[in-house]
């Protein structure tokens, strides 16, 4: 029963995943991943996957500090989160040693958090589909216990991170087409 309970709210936290990424303004958009990782984390609980419990928490932290401190320039802070996404990684590796799987959630940690303080959308999203859920697939994936709501959460960024990347690329060719008519009709009056 108890890991039912688990793989429901892994389900639950993707879809706080998937609402946080609907809102405009940030501060929804981190109150809702402050409400996802608190659903991971109780979820991993459950599951008996450590290190992702672990990650969790400090997401939860990442997520409460950036929806509590919009307009703090967060880039300042990029060196605490990894420090304490480190940290707490290795204490937990040090006291209960899951499997090599923990060292994945630390590579995945880190790099969501970097993605988190990257301005530009198409590396953030680069960054997502190629580094961070690749890594938490595989946790997600192997151990005792398979967390549904993880995969299916990884799957929904990814997919998403792909149709940004296409609508983007197709914006910049119209943007392209735009100049360059612009450009002719500027030409031909003169």
């Amino acid at each position: 029963m108890i890991e039912i309970i688990g793989q429901i709210l892994g389900v639950l936290a993707m879809i706080l995943y998937a609402i946080s990424y609907q809102f405009k303004k940030p501060v929804f958009f981190y109150l809702f991943s402050f409400a996802g990782s608190t659903a991971f984390c109780i979820s991993y609980l459950l599951l008996g996957k450590t290190a992702g419990f672990v990650c969790n928490i400090v997401s939860m932290i990442k997520a409460l500090y950036l929806w509590l401190f919009p307009t703090v320039k967060r880039k300042q802070h990029f060196i605490s989160f990894i420090v304490l996404y480190i940290a707490v990684t290795f204490i937990t590796i040090y006291f209960k040693w899951d499997s090599y799987l923990a060292l994945l959630t630390l590579v995945a940690s880190i790099l969501h958090t970097y993605m988190f303080f990257q301005t530009n959308p198409k590396v953030l999203r680069y960054i997502q589909i190629f580094g961070v859920s690749p890594l938490w697939i595989v946790y997600n994936v192997l151990g005792d216990e398979i967390a549904f709501g993880g995969i299916l959460c990884e799957a929904f960024v990814v997919t998403s991170s792909i149709i940004y990347l296409v609508r983007h690329r197709k914006d910049v060719k119209e943007e392209v087409k735009q100049e360059n008519s612009k450009e002719q009709i500027t030409l031909e009056s003169n």
